[in-house]
């Protein structure tokens, strides 16, 4: 099966398609605080329409999979002699002898207060066409919540492509 390479701007519009959609149905659980794994988990069914929407078929999205490595699928997944887990994922399941990975995704709540520079260098090299993964896109997703501005949503703060890795340094 042969890797199917896509351009950055459909991959962004697929991306932001799901967000919009995201903030139009699903902000009671932004507004209730609810856990950035349940509103990721939630995010996978709006990922799957927008990639339909652009006719991207045959793609899986998993939150948390942490799996593949070394292009063999039951291989738990490293970088750097570390286990990663990034919160979510399109791509193809079942790979034993290479990738077919699409976009990598990372959420963080902008009201945390946690560093998010780890999360963009990880998001960085899976996206690097010389190391372990290959991504073709991955995007860094901040969850906005402040009551006191009436602030509510998702929206892109990073985007990283394979096909522009001179843009990024580690």
């Amino acid at each position: 099966m042969e890797e199917r390479v896509y351009e950055d701007s459909r991959l962004l519009d697929v991306v932001t398609r799901a967000i919009v959609l995201f903030n139009q149905n699903e902000l009671f659980l932004i507004e209730n605080n609810l856990s950035e794994r349940c509103i990721c988990a939630r995010f996978v069914r709006y990922m799957e329409k927008a990639l339909e929407e652009h006719f991207i078929y045959g793609y899986d999205v998993d939150v948390e999979y942490n799996r593949g490595d070394g292009g063999i699928d039951s291989n738990p997944k490293m970088l750097g002699g570390k286990l990663i887990i990034v919160d979510l994922i399109v791509h193809k399941r079942g790979y034993n002898n290479g990738y077919d990975n699409l976009i990598c995704i990372e959420m963080k709540k902008s009201s945390s207060g946690r560093d998010i520079k780890s999360d963009k260098d990880r998001l960085k090299k899976m996206v690097t066409p010389y190391m372990a993964y290959q991504y073709q896109a991955g995007f860094m997703i901040l969850i906005d919540q402040s009551k006191r501005r009436n602030l509510y949503g998702m929206r892109i703060e990073s985007e990283y492509y394979r096909s522009q890795p001179e843009t990024y340094l580690f």
